[in-house]
């Protein structure tokens, strides 16, 4: 839905930079409100003074890394629609979430690499090759790689807001918050230059643009919960499989591109969900691993054996 939304808005706009800087405002008014509804502040203010000496710089640059992705998918999304960016950013977090659970930089620890991971991200690369026939122009060819990236970095981002959830004492309005304006910075630097070199169309902008950025707001702030219990890869699979059914969907019913849905995008997305299956499976712990302390333990203290 959100790379549907904000790839409409940025053709009827002609301005990738006025969607993403609508999509972060409002994702960041959603923030703001729950947290002053909720009183989030004081608590996530006393936790983090308590935790301090734990937190990484890192953590807080979570909204520029979802600034820079969610930027590429926009610019992306007319040239290569919708199912086409669901397989490529498929890839991406696949190859992110792996990257992210060997190393232990989400708050569930470490979780090595398996052989069924391999396989699927294996099947994924093949999906990326099926899922672009039929895609594929000489203009567009070095986009998909730009959002295979963007995918990476979601999945990187995701482990950074899973700790902020953690050291914020589970203030997931706060994270909003921080997340959203962190970005607002880079998304309002790069409005500002837009309007000084193409200025956007502003009367273009249909009332529902900023349903892209409420949406976003909720995925992200499902990922943050649950990335702490299952991992950043099971998160990632979930939003992954849920991504590539969705997108056939909406490209059946409201395509961003000429072409729509293609015989190539449907078995792309068809294999773009059995990969994250295999890599699923390949995350699922065989032994119990006992509960981790309360405090928060910095990523170079995961468990090393967590499968």
């Amino acid at each position: 839905m959100q790379t549907t939304i904000n790839g409409h808005v940025s053709v009827l706009t002609g301005s990738p930079v006025l969607a993403t800087a609508i999509n972060h405002g409002s994702a960041l008014v959603v923030g703001l409100v729950a947290a002053l509804a909720l009183g989030a502040f004081p608590r996530a203010w006393r936790s983090l003074r308590a935790r301090r000496a734990e937190i990484r710089w890192w953590w807080f640059l979570g909204g520029l890394m979802g600034f820079v992705a969610v930027f590429a998918i926009i610019l992306a999304t007319p040239q290569l629609g919708v199912v086409m960016i669901a397989v490529a950013i498929t890839l991406g977090q696949l190859g992110g979430s792996v990257l992210a659970d060997s190393t232990g930089m989400g708050p569930g620890g470490r979780r090595r690499l398996t052989g069924l991971r391999l396989l699927g991200i294996g099947v994924a690369i093949i999906a990326i090759a099926v899922g672009a026939t039929g895609h594929l122009q000489s203009g567009n060819l070095l986009l998909i790689p730009l959002v295979v990236v963007a995918g990476v970095i979601v999945a990187i981002q995701q482990a950074a807001n899973g700790w902020m959830v953690v050291v914020t004492g589970g203030e997931w309005s706060v994270m909003t918050v921080i997340n959203f304006v962190v970005s607002g910075l880079a998304t309002g630097t790069a409005l500002l230059v837009a309007l000084a070199v193409a200025p956007p169309d502003f009367s273009a902008v249909p009332w529902w643009a900023p349903i892209g950025g409420i949406v976003g707001a909720i995925v992200g702030v499902v990922i943050a919960i649950t990335v702490r219990t299952i991992g950043v890869l099971s998160s990632m699979l979930c939003i992954a499989a849920g991504q590539s059914i969705a997108a056939i969907l909406a490209d059946l019913i409201v395509p961003v591109d000429a072409l729509g849905v293609t015989i190539g995008s449907v078995v792309g997305a068809a294999l773009a969900v059995l990969a994250v299956g295999l890599a699923g499976l390949g995350s699922v712990r065989r032994t119990p691993v006992p509960e981790r302390a309360a405090r928060v333990e910095g990523p170079e203290q995961g468990d090393p054996d967590a499968d």
